[in-house]
C-alpha cells in the first residue's frame, strides 16, 4: 500500500511538538475544526483525513485497521514527525493503538477518545455485518443519514447537521471497508499494559457506543492512565463539550512533553 501514503491528506495548524488528532467513522479531519484552537497556539497540531474520507483517497481492495495505520505512519515519516501525541476519536482510536503497536517509541502519549482497545463482541460483529448488508441494499445515503443523531447526548444538538454532513459524504465502498475492517480488528489491551508513558482515556456516561465502565476498567489497566468520565456526554463529546474536552487533551498533551 506503499504508493497511496502520498495522496494521504495531512491538515496542519500551529508549531512546535506534534499532536496528532485521528477522526471517528464515518466522519474527516474537519470534525476537529472547532476543537484545535488552544492547541494550536501551543503544539503543531495534524489532523489527518484517513483513506477513504475527507480528501483522501480509499486503498485499493480490502484492508485492516493495521493497514490503515501503516499508511498513517509512512506518511507521517514523509513529512518528517519523528516523535509525537496521538489522540483518537472512536475509529481514530483503533488507527492510534495500531500505529502505537507497530511503534512504540514514536509515541510520546497517546489517548482513546470514546474509544476502546477491546475487539468488538459477537454481538457487535454481527451488527456491522448488518449494516454492511444495509449499505449494499440501500446505499451508503440511507446509512450515514440516519448514523448520527443517536450519537449525541442532546440529539437537537445545533451540530448534529455539520456532523450529518460530514457523514453522508462517506461513499459505499468506504463504509463497507471499514465496518468489515473494525469488525475483524484485534484485542489491543497489551498495547495499554505495556506503553509505559501516559495514555489518556476519554469516556462518555450516556455513549452507547463505548461503554464508560469498561473504559475505567482498561484505564486500570495501564501503569500512567490518566482517565476522563463526562457524566452527562455521549460519544460526542469533541463537539458537545469542546471547552472541557479540549482542555483536558491540551493538559495531557503538555504531561506528555514534559
Amino acid at each position: 500500500m506503499g504508493e497511496e501514503v502520498n495522496d494521504i491528506v495531512f491538515h496542519e495548524s500551529g508549531r512546535g511538538k506534534a499532536v496528532m488528532l485521528i477522526h471517528g467513522f464515518p466522519m474527516s479531519s474537519e470534525i476537529w475544526k472547532g476543537f484545535i484552537g488552544k492547541l494550536s497556539e501551543s503544539f503543531r497540531v495534524i489532523t489527518p483525513d484517513l483513506p477513504g474520507f475527507g480528501e483522501s483517497p480509499l486503498p485499493k481492495g480490502s484492508f485492516s485497521i493495521d493497514d490503515i495505520a501503516g499508511i498513517i505512519l509512512r506518511k507521517a515519516d514523509a513529512l518528517g514527525i519523528d516523535k509525537m501525541v496521538a489522540i483518537g476519536h472512536s475509529l481514530g482510536g483503533y488507527v492510534t493503538l495500531a500505529m502505537v503497536k507497530r511503534d512504540p517509541d514514536r509515541f510520546a502519549g497517546f489517548g482513546l477518545f470514546h474509544s476502546t482497545a477491546r475487539p468488538d463482541t459477537e454481538e457487535k460483529r454481527a451488527g456491522r455485518d448488518k449494516a454492511v448488508a444495509f449499505i449494499e441494499t440501500n446505499g451508503a445515503k440511507a446509512y450515514t443519514s440516519n448514523f448520527i443523531a443517536p450519537l449525541f447526548a442532546d440529539s437537537n444538538h445545533p451540530d448534529v447537521p455539520f456532523v450529518r454532513e460530514l457523514n453522508i459524504r462517506a461513499n459505499a465502498e468506504t463504509l463497507v471497508g471499514y465496518l468489515r475492517a473494525m469488525r475483524d480488528r484485534p484485542d489491543r489491551t497489551d498495547v495499554l499494559q505495556s506503553f509505559p508513558r501516559p495514555i489518556l482515556f476519554i469516556a462518555g456516561g450516556k455513549d452507547p457506543v463505548i461503554a464508560a465502565e469498561d473504559v475505567r476498567m482498561q484505564a486500570e489497566m495501564t501503569s500512567r492512565g490518566v482517565h476522563y468520565e463526562l457524566e452527562h456526554q455521549a460519544h460526542m463529546a469533541l463537539v458537545e463539550d469542546v471547552p472541557a474536552t479540549s482542555s483536558r487533551v491540551y493538559d495531557f498533551v503538555l504531561r506528555c512533553y514534559e
